[in-house]
């Protein structure tokens, strides 16, 4: 009886373990957008300000990590009233910047390099000599990043990576295994 006991309750186990997988959520007020989190906060702030802000929520700026995202997190932007006309005037902030690095543009949360580093046409340029954060826009006639003084406002986008959330119970399955 104690064998059967047992071998009930490992294969309950196995049961519950072969159906439950990690769910992945945003929490409010995030968005998910592929595989990331996003708020897009469209009071414009400047580079530092948008960067703190996004710090605060336990997020960073938005960077793309690959040609995929880049047109998932367009389509998301426009979809959230984002006017992406042809001007680096209606670009939002990127967690891009080279700070303290000479023309050398880096993630700002940790200062590693860049996965995709999509600059539109002509850029970066460093039209005024203090170009040292980025933005992202529809610009010189595509998408991508463009260096801008850090000074200037935009509206911003924070993410962060899904919550995880751990076990999943199917509850049909728990009672036919008990029965």
């Amino acid at each position: 009886m104690i064998m059967y006991i047992k071998a009930s309750f490992a294969f309950l186990l196995l049961a519950l373990i072969w159906e439950c997988s990690i769910a992945q959520t945003c929490e409010p007020p995030f968005s998910r957008v592929g595989n990331k989190c996003y708020h897009v906060i469209l009071q414009k702030a400047n580079w530092h300000v948008a960067d703190r802000s996004c710090r605060k929520l336990g997020a960073e700026l938005m960077v793309l990590d690959n040609e995929e995202d880049k047109l998932l997190t367009t389509e998301f932007l426009k979809s959230m009233g984002l006017s992406f006309t042809q001007s680096w005037h209606h670009s939002v902030w990127a967690g891009i910047n080279c700070l303290g690095n000479r023309r050398t543009f880096l993630l700002a949360k940790n200062g590693d390099a860049v996965p995709y580093l999509n600059w539109v046409p002509r850029e970066p340029n460093n039209a005024s000599p203090e170009e040292d954060c980025v933005g992202f826009a529809n610009y010189n006639g595509a998408f991508g990043y463009h260096d801008i003084e850090c000074k200037v406002q935009f509206p911003f986008v924070c993410q962060r990576a899904p919550a995880a959330d751990y076990f999943c119970l199917k509850r049909d399955l728990f009672l036919e295994v008990l029965l």
